[in-house]
């Protein structure tokens, strides 16, 4: 009897699963159980909601920057009242318990406190605005012209501002210029510090 159902079972499975939306299946918050469920959710979701953008480890994009080196606070906050060019997740598209575990996810990688305070010369702000031209937006970049500017603010840098402009450097030449362009924002005061 079994084996004639079995067959039966796995396409009822089949035909429910491709009936769902398309979206993935993932667990809601309030089914975390027993353990280490709740990380494992957080990373899930995360990555369901966020890691299009900020990849799916947070170490961002071309398109976003990464979110190592926040609180769980700062999450919380950024994706409820955003800063920059994030638009606003509503409740009704990430419930306060998904986005808690979320939160809690990005909080538990770590990483460096974001936006180091560094004043760059008046010779380093012409290369870091003509990078930051050249990566604003991330669907038309200009790659290279980033790198040749981000190069010669390194070499006009020295200590933290020249340790800054090399990993925005690095972050343009691995295809997370999302990074670079956050950080440049920032250093350039062209958005609110905080997030």
């Amino acid at each position: 009897m079994l084996r004639k159902l079995l067959p039966l079972l796995v396409i009822t499975a089949l035909a429910l699963t491709a009936c769902g939306g398309g979206a993935p299946a993932v667990p809601q918050a309030g089914a975390q159980g027993q353990g280490g469920a709740a990380p494992a959710q957080g990373q899930q979701l995360f990555a369901l909601n966020c890691g299009e953008c900020h990849s799916e480890d947070g170490s961002g994009t071309d398109e976003a920057p990464a979110v190592l080196g926040h609180t769980a606070d700062q999450i919380l906050q950024q994706v409820r009242t955003p800063e920059g060019d994030m638009e606003a997740i509503p409740a009704d598209k990430l419930s306060d318990a998904d986005l808690a575990l979320i939160a809690q996810f990005v909080a538990s990688l770590g990483g460096e406190e974001a936006h180091p305070a560094i004043e760059p010369t008046g010779e380093e702000r012409v290369h870091l605005e003509a990078a930051f031209e050249a990566i604003e937006d991330y669907e038309n970049m200009d790659r290279e012209t980033a790198i040749t500017h981000l190069d010669q603010a390194v070499a006009l840098a020295t200590g933290d501002a020249a340790e800054l402009y090399e990993d925005m450097l690095a972050s343009v030449k691995a295809e997370k210029a999302g990074n670079a362009r956050h950080e440049l924002k920032e250093l350039l005061g062209l958005t609110e510090e905080g997030h």
